[in-house]
């Protein structure tokens, strides 16, 4: 793996049940095991896979042609042959703006790593925005899933856990 995921923006669990927090203002996101109402994001790992979790928000620089920060998802999920990039909203409201919003973070960041980092060993390449004030359905996003695999090559999940097979 490259050296842009750092190690000191990683956690490593293999918990069954563990959950992704971003509650600290200007600092990267990271791996809690203890449930609590900072999870932005449910992880269930039942096969108790060794998991990494690397943040890039507030970790992992990316920089404009003008010097201004890229726009940057939360981070990525990698076990096995799996990578997962995870954005992660805290919105009520209208299901197509937050999602619409996180779909651009997440495609802006596959790209970004994608041009530093060559990630053909992942098999199993999936993107995944969270809303934890959304309990939403999967049915309300279908086209945009549809449209994510098509034109990014990686599988679409929006829901409020993730689930590592």
């Amino acid at each position: 793996m490259s050296d842009i995921f750092k190690t000191l923006c990683q956690d490593v669990t293999n918990e069954r049940r563990f959950g992704i927090c971003d509650d600290k203002p200007h600092q990267r996101a990271y791996i809690k095991i203890e449930h609590d109402l900072s999870w932005i994001a449910v992880i269930k790992n039942n096969g108790r896979q060794i998991v990494t979790f690397t943040a890039i928000d507030n970790c992992i620089e990316f920089n404009k042609g003008n010097g201004k920060k890229e726009s940057r998802c939360e981070g990525v999920l990698t076990y096995a042959e799996t990578i997962i990039f995870i954005d992660a909203k805290e919105r009520k409201g209208d299901a197509k703006t937050w999602a619409k919003d996180a779909d651009k973070q997440l495609r802006s960041t596959i790209a970004l790593i994608e041009s530093k980092v060559n990630l053909d060993a992942f098999t199993e390449k999936k993107a995944a925005i969270t809303n934890r004030l959304q309990k939403g359905s999967r049915e309300k996003h279908t086209v945009r899933m549809k449209q994510f695999l098509e034109q990014t090559g990686y599988v679409l999940r929006v829901d409020n856990r993730i689930i590592i097979d």
